[in-house]
């Protein structure tokens, strides 16, 4: 027994010199302590950096023992628990209550009994090390680094310096997409199939149920529709203007004395005044009740831009100089449709809007010569048989033209929106001279074959030709008006 004590006190006084020689080295501030509490001071950092943990936790017993054996293990273990809870604030003053108290006790270290006890307690201290090392041993140098306080608001004054610096920025791009809403004015300035998508849903159908009603009580609606919509547009563009009344408008040019279905967009009108007041022009009405007519009668059922305007200006003399007169060429009205942006192709796919409707006989009378009361074609490329029918169609009772009468500009298939029009160009059964030069030009007369053989290249061709005729000088935007009544500017 005598052998071990002796062993155990040759081994810790070895041990001791070797461990205050090291932390001799280690500590930073030699200066302001005595040589005394140098050798005392080394521990605490040693259990806060836990690297050797089975020599840091001897040196605490053999201090803590020189004054009471029982509280001294106690002291021991509270330091290596505090500093990772709660190392940022506590551990300076923590180090200098306890470094005071062994600095004073360690001259009576003679008492080397008592270190048997610490020898059956060093198997507690390896015990300890384990639990520093998952997470406590990194907080430790962090818990070191807190003791410089000065360095810490340096570094909170870089990172608030850039949000000031990035702050300003964002307010500048809302700005710029706050100018967005000029750009979007001027979308509005462009037509599109869902203008009304939002200020009135219901429009297409409104006009649609309209123009069938009015279609099935007279059947020559669809027509007189689809001649509104060519003489509106080809003066002033597709403004509407057809439809004001007064003198010296274009309603009044004996052009278009002869014009309907005026009643059918005024019906129009009123009933979308009711649903969407002060919203849908009557530029679109007219362009949709003439694309529903060509579809009441069989025709393809088109898509059409909207966001027409009405136009405020509305003069006869402008009406002559635009409209396509019946005793035209095809050079003149190759001019003409050339004038407004049209093709060749598209006067031949419009006039095969023909195919509906009906005409006075007075608009071809040309073709015609009365001689002793009788009439006779002039025309010699028109069939024999049809020139019979239009003379037995048109003669008046004195010898003369009827000029009320009226005669299917299609024949055979007036009611019906389909090719047959051209098949009968062809066959010279053409009712205007307009329609029957047609077969007499090589570039026309090729694409009047083409439709005759087939109706859908027909009908293909129809709507783009429409659209591109629905689209002249249209009024957007700030221009023009949206009318409360058709047939009159807002007063």
């Amino acid at each position: 027994m005598n052998r071990g004590l002796g062993g155990a006190v040759v081994c810790s006084m070895l041990v001791l010199p070797a461990l205050l020689a090291l932390a001799a080295a280690q500590p930073p501030s030699p200066a302001a302590l005595s040589p005394a509490q140098s050798a005392s001071r080394p521990p605490s950092p040693t259990a806060a950096r836990a690297p050797a943990p089975s020599q840091s936790a001897p040196p605490p017993p053999p201090a803590a023992q020189a004054g009471k054996p029982s509280p001294s293990p106690r002291p021991a273990p509270a330091p290596l628990t505090p500093p990772p809870r709660a190392a940022p604030t506590p551990p300076p003053a923590s180090p200098v209550p306890a470094a005071p108290r062994p600095a004073q006790k360690p001259p009576s270290s003679p008492p080397a009994a008592p270190a048997p006890r610490q020898s059956s307690q060093p198997p507690a201290a390896p015990q300890a090390p384990p639990a520093p090392r998952p997470a406590p041993t990194p907080p430790p140098p962090t818990s070191a680094a807190s003791p410089r306080p000065t360095p810490s608001p340096a570094a909170p004054a870089p990172r608030q310096s850039p949000p000031p610096a990035a702050s300003p920025p964002p307010p500048a791009p809302p700005q710029p997409s706050s100018n967005s809403t000029p750009s979007t004015s001027s979308t509005l300035g462009q037509l599109s199939p869902s203008f009304y998508a939002e200020s009135c849903p219901g429009v297409e159908l409104a006009v649609r149920d309209v123009v069938r009603s009015a279609s099935t009580l007279d059947p020559s609606i669809p027509g007189k529709l689809l001649r509104l919509v060519f003489h509106d547009c080809f003066v002033e563009g597709c403004d509407a203007s057809v439809l004001i009344q007064g003198n010296g408008t274009e309603r009044t040019d004996p052009a278009n004395l002869s014009l309907g279905g005026f009643n059918v967009i005024d019906a129009a009108k009123r009933l979308l005044e009711v649903v969407c007041p002060a919203t849908v022009s009557c530029s679109d009405i007219i362009v949709l009740a003439a694309r529903d007519a060509v579809v009441f009668t069989g025709g393809p059922a088109v898509p059409v831009s909207l966001g027409r305007r009405d136009g405020l200006v509305s003069l006869a003399s402008n009406v002559r100089r635009n409209i396509i007169d019946t005793g035209f060429s095809v050079d003149a009205m190759a001019a003409s449709f050339t004038a407004k942006g049209l093709t060749l192709d598209d006067l031949v796919t419009l006039s095969g809007g023909h195919t509906i409707g009906s005409a006075h006989c007075n608009t071809f009378r040309e073709r015609f010569q009365v001689t002793n009361g009788s009439m006779a074609p002039v025309d010699g490329s028109m069939n024999t048989d049809y020139a019979g029918e239009l003379i037995r169609a048109c003669s008046a009772a004195n010898g003369t033209v009827s000029a009320g009468a009226a005669v299917a500009c299609d024949s055979g298939s007036a009611s019906a929106f389909d090719n047959r029009y051209f098949a009968n160009l062809l066959e010279g059964r053409g009712l205007l001279r307009t329609d029957a030069v047609l077969v007499q030009n090589a570039t026309t007369r090729a694409k009047v074959e083409e439709f005759a053989r087939s109706q859908d290249g027909f009908f293909a061709s129809w709507a783009e030709s429409y659209a591109r005729l629905t689209g002249l000088s249209v009024k957007t935007g700030a221009d023009g008006e949206i009318r409360r009544t058709c047939s009159s500017v807002n007063g």
